[in-house]
């Protein structure tokens, strides 16, 4: 009887059967590659070979004697009459100025500069005297007519020093400009060209250049050109020799390399 009653008892056993379509996963493979590439970015930090540059910079220094010397002899007037010393300051810049033009300098070269004030403003609270200072420029364009400048200066009881500043004119450093831009260019590509040679790539095209221009070297010594502390009735005059100013001219040139 128990055998048969077992018999009897329905079965409630199943299977499952599960059906994936192969497609649909190569699809979210994809998906799933795409946006762990997407999220890694490896292409960020990847170079491109157009990419690569080498930096170089082109120099040169020329040397050249100055064609320009510029004076600035400086005269002091104090007096406690403010008319007076006005006067004194105006008398002195007319003579000063006749007398440079006799020594050969031109009208257009000579400039004046007058400045004033009351002494108590910042010093002496008892004298309460007045002031002037007048500055004169003279600019003269060979060592030979600085020399006749400077020889009619020394006369004329300057306080402190005469001194030629002796730099290059407009003219002048506009022509040493230009040789300097050339020789710094070809120095620039001289230097990548050895570094191609010594690291074993080859120069490509121009990637920028940066003109960063000229720069003075310094000037020669004043001392050797004519300076000289005025003293009393002393109206000597040393020869004016200026040496070589320098003219230093840079370039930064970027190069592809390949």
């Amino acid at each position: 009887m128990d055998q048969q009653a077992n018999q009897s008892k329905p079965s409630y056993n199943k299977t499952l059967s599960l059906s994936v379509n192969p497609w649909w996963l190569v699809a979210v493979l994809a998906l799933l590659s795409v946006g762990l590439l997407l999220a890694w970015r490896p292409w960020d930090g990847a170079s491109k070979t157009s990419d690569r540059t080498v930096q170089v910079s082109g120099t040169t220094t020329l040397k050249a004697e100055p064609d320009e010397y510029v004076f600035y002899p400086n005269y002091e007037f104090k007096n406690a009459d403010k008319a007076a010393g006005l006067a004194q300051l105006t008398a002195k810049s007319g003579e000063v100025v006749a007398g440079l033009k006799k020594a050969g300098v031109a009208d257009k070269d000579i400039k004046t500069n007058a400045t004033g004030y009351r002494d108590y403003y910042y010093y002496d609270q008892e004298s309460k005297t007045h002031t002037y200072s007048l500055q004169v420029t003279a600019t003269t364009h060979t060592r030979e007519a600085a020399q006749k400048a400077q020889d009619y200066l020394v006369t004329t009881n300057p306080t402190g020093a005469v001194m030629p500043q002796a730099t290059f004119s407009e003219a002048k450093r506009k022509e040493l400009e230009s040789k300097g831009r050339d020789a710094a260019t070809k120095d620039a590509r001289a230097k990548a060209d050895q570094q191609a040679g010594n690291l074993g790539f080859k120069v490509g095209k121009i990637k920028s250049v940066s003109d960063d221009g000229y720069g003075f070297g310094g000037y020669p010594m004043l001392s050797s050109m004519g300076a000289k502390t005025m003293a009393a009735g002393d109206t000597a005059s040393l020869e004016v020799q200026p040496g070589q100013n320098e003219l230093t001219y840079t370039v930064q040139v970027i190069y592809y390399i390949r």
